[in-house]
């Protein structure tokens, strides 16, 4: 279990410094190019990836669940960025935590038994949305944040089955599982670069969101093909990365009610981990 929890963190690390470097680049070009521009290096990244393997995908049912995660993946990314625009990301990165709910419904329903912790959990995370999405005096203003907060609760809800769906097609091969979700998510990116045409300035921070992104998605893969739950939730603690990067590079302070937001969180994700 020691391994499983180390791929865990190790994919909160990556997404969490992919989300970090998505809100920074959201406030200086538009949230579609981010989007665009780092799902393509994620997929050039994937297929270099596959390609030096050399072995071949299954071609079975097990394709689709992968294919369906790179669906609602791209979407979610772009409601993640758009929230961490317009919102305090240290206020958006917790409401989008909840995602680890989903695989532990996902459980549920598979026969798995919800412990006291995970119940504890599962409490603790409904408070951490509610004081985390709590409007301030002086905070932003209450549209916007709420709005954000909505955008971050999509993502959530989208990333949460992303967990699932890569799970399940990462029991046929786990790299090509990744890849047939960016290869989705690389061909919708392409198919509105022809469509709407923004301009695509391919910087190397771009590109390092969806380099960030790859290498949190195999870490979560190798994780969760032993321990689905468990993987799910410490992956989820890219927002406690998200917040320390806001915290050491952008000195982004926290209200009260919003730090005990995000303490619920936490401790929501370590609960669930248990």
């Amino acid at each position: 279990m020691g391994w499983v929890l180390a791929a865990a963190l190790g994919a909160a690390a990556g997404w969490g410094t992919s989300d970090f470097l998505a809100g920074v680049l959201g406030r200086r070009m538009p949230v579609l190019t981010i989007l665009i521009g780092s799902n393509l290096a994620a997929m050039v990244l994937a297929l270099l990836v596959v390609a030096v393997r050399g072995v071949a995908p299954v071609w079975d049912g097990r394709v689709w669940p992968a294919v369906v995660a790179g669906f609602l993946g791209l979407p979610a990314m772009g409601l993640l960025y758009r929230a961490m625009r317009d919102g305090s990301a240290a206020v958006v990165a917790p409401v989008a935590a909840v995602a680890a709910l989903v695989p532990v419904g996902w459980g549920l329903l598979h026969g798995e038994r919800l412990g006291l912790g995970a119940g504890l959990g599962v409490a603790c995370g409904l408070a951490g949305v509610t004081l985390a999405s709590w409007p301030v005096p002086g905070g932003q203003r209450p549209r916007t944040q709420r709005l954000a907060n909505l955008c971050a609760l999509g993502a959530a809800l989208g990333f949460g089955a992303y967990f699932v769906l890569l799970h399940e097609a990462g029991a046929a091969d786990q790299l090509w599982a990744i890849t047939f979700a960016r290869i989705t998510e690389g061909l919708i990116g392409l198919v509105l670069a022809v469509l709407i045409r923004p301009k695509l300035r391919l910087r190397v921070p771009v590109l390092a969101v969806g380099v960030s992104d790859v290498l949190a998605d195999a870490a979560f893969v190798a994780s969760a093909a032993e321990a689905l739950t468990p993987a799910a939730v410490v992956a989820s603690l890219y927002p406690a990365v998200t917040l320390m990067l806001n915290r050491s590079f952008l000195r982004e302070r926290l209200h009260t009610v919003h730090l005990y937001g995000v303490i619920a969180a936490v401790l929501s994700v370590a609960c669930l981990a248990r």
